[in-house]
Order: structure tokens, then sequence, then C-alpha cells
């Protein structure tokens, strides 16, 4: 059985996304190395948070909601795609970003601020979690102009939101059965480990045997793993009994917070200049320079979730506010 809620009414991801191997990257790296290219997903400028989106905005639909209410950074693909697809579903949309709003705009809140129906509110600090208490804030005005909100935390890090990730795990197997082939590691970067967690819960569900691999570049790693095994735990308590229980998964989150930039752009060009994929420098960059560096003593063959957020790529540098 695949994990989720029966089928998508209207879907937003273009699914299946590709998973191909990469060939001139294994060889640097000295690892067999396929890539999963949810930076494909079709939604906006494409990216894994299509995949949280259905689920949520499907909720959203589902409890009348008439306004989505979520948050992040000015350059949050999060936010951005979240608009997007709330726009497409009908859904007006308020979004709380940290920060003054000064200085100049990265892609996200350029393409952002284009999309009619989005009200955007500056919590004027710079820390991320400055956002948290000013969504129900914005949820309450929506209220009392007679809307129906719905709040996402985040990075859509929810039980719910996760489901899309643990949806994608039967994805994956399929994909996998079909070339017959075995994969050790699903590597990836973990922001708000909202995308962790739908793995770890669609690998205890299907009972797949890989370990999972997150780089934290957000939070301090223990916060990460209380998250994941918190909201992947929530998860799979929305699913239907798994055919064999629910199975044990081997998963670890390693410190990605402070990258050296230099090994940073030293993955993202060597991505680029091996298999003609761009990655951005919050994301894909460090997870990307982890692998590198840990390659030899990684199990393979290594899955590297290719998790997109192109206008992240015309950003100034790691600083400039994602989400």
């Amino acid at each position: 059985m695949t994990p989720g809620t029966g089928a998508a009414r209207r879907p937003l991801a273009v699914l299946p996304t590709p998973l191909h191997p990469a060939p001139r990257l294994s060889e640097e790296l000295g690892a067999e190395v396929w890539l999963k290219r949810d930076d494909m997903t079709g939604l906006g400028l494409g990216g894994n948070k299509a995949r949280p989106l259905q689920f949520l905005l499907d909720d959203a639909r589902g409890r009348g909601a008439d306004h989505l209410v979520t948050g992040g950074g000015p350059a949050s693909n999060w936010v951005l795609l979240a608009a997007v697809g709330a726009r497409r579903r009908g859904l007006r949309v308020e979004a709380v970003l940290f920060g003054d709003g000064r200085g100049p705009e990265p892609g996200c809140l350029r393409l952002l601020r284009r999309l009619p129906g989005v009200g955007i509110t500056f919590t004027g600090e710079a820390e991320r979690s400055s956002v948290d208490p000013l969504l129900e804030e914005r949820a309450e005005e929506v209220r009392k102009r007679g809307g129906v909100p719905y709040v996402v935390e985040r990075g859509g890090a929810s039980p719910t939101g996760v489901l899309g990730y643990a949806r994608a795990v039967s994805e994956i197997n399929g994909q996998l059965a079909e070339r017959e082939l075995e994969m050790g590691t699903v590597w990836l970067a973990a922001g708000s480990c909202g995308t962790q967690a739908g793995l770890v819960a669609g690998h205890s569900f299907t009972g797949a045997r890989r370990r999972i691999t997150g780089v934290s570049v957000h939070r301090p790693v223990p916060e990460c793993r209380r998250r994941i095994a918190g909201i992947s735990e929530a998860a799979l308590d929305l699913l239907p009994a798994a055919p064999g229980g629910r199975s044990p998964v081997e998963w670890e989150v390693l410190d990605g917070l402070r990258p050296d930039p230099a090994r940073v752009r030293a993955a993202v060009r060597l991505m680029a200049d091996t298999e003609g994929i761009f990655l951005e420098d919050e994301f894909g960059g460090p997870a990307l320079a982890m692998l590198a560096e840990r390659a030899g003593e990684t199990a393979g063959p290594v899955l590297f979730l290719v998790t997109g957020g192109a206008p992240g790529l015309f950003n100034g540098g790691p600083d400039d506010g994602h989400g």
C-alpha cells in the first residue's frame, strides 16, 4: 500500500520525478551516486516543497480555508512555492518574513511580490524564529475580516505535510525496482527537517532498508533529531496500519550549520561541471560538500536528493534570508 490519504484531487507536482545515475560525479567522489530530481516537481520553479504542499492544501480546502498563512525568510523557496500553490488552489496568502525588507531583494521575494492575492509582513527582526509568533497574529486578522485561515509553520514541516515524502518513498522504491537497484544511503539537506521526517516515516511504513542521512543547515543537530523523530511518528499515526507493522529505520543528522564556504562553492561547481545541475549554496551545496567529505565511509550506492530552490541561485550568498 502507498502511504497517503488517497489520490490527490488536483495534483500540484509532476510525479514521478526523474531518478538517474551521476557517472562523472560518482567518479569524482569515488562512490556510486544517483540523483533524485525533486528540483523538477513542476510547481513554480520546482523544488521539494511541492510534495508537502499537495497534502497541506488538500487539508486546507477540506477544512474550508480561504487563506494560507505561513512564513520564512525573504529568500525562502518554501514561502514562494506555498504562495504559488495556494493561489493555484484559489486561496489568498499571508506571508510573514523575518527581517525588515531593506536591502537588495532576493529572487524569491521579487517573484512573491508579483503574485496577486499575497500579503507580506516583515517581522523587523533578523531571527528566523521571529516569524513564528506572528503567524497566529496574521491568522487572527484574517478571521476578523471574515476569512478562514489555515496556518502552516515554516518549511511545511507538520505531520500532514511530511506525508508528501512518506509517499515519495514508494515512488523511489518503484523506480529502484524497475532498475533492479539497491541503495545503501539516501542523502539530503535538512532545513525544517520535514523532508527527512517524511522519508523516515515512509521507510518505516514500507519496510525499505536504507540509511537516511540529513545534513542540518538551519537548526542545531539535537533539535533536528527531535523534530524528525516526533514528526515522523505523528505522520505514521495519520496513515493506515503498515502491512508488516512499523519497521525500524536507520537515520542520522550531520552538522552542516557552519560549512566552509570554499568547500560549498567547490561542491556547487562540481555538480554543475560533472552533471550539468546547479545547486544553491544554502541547502544543496552544503549537503554535497558533506557527501564529498564522507563518500569513502558512506554505505553505497547513494541516492542524493536534489531539493531545488532555483531562485536561490541568484542570491548574493548564504545569509540572504532563506527560511
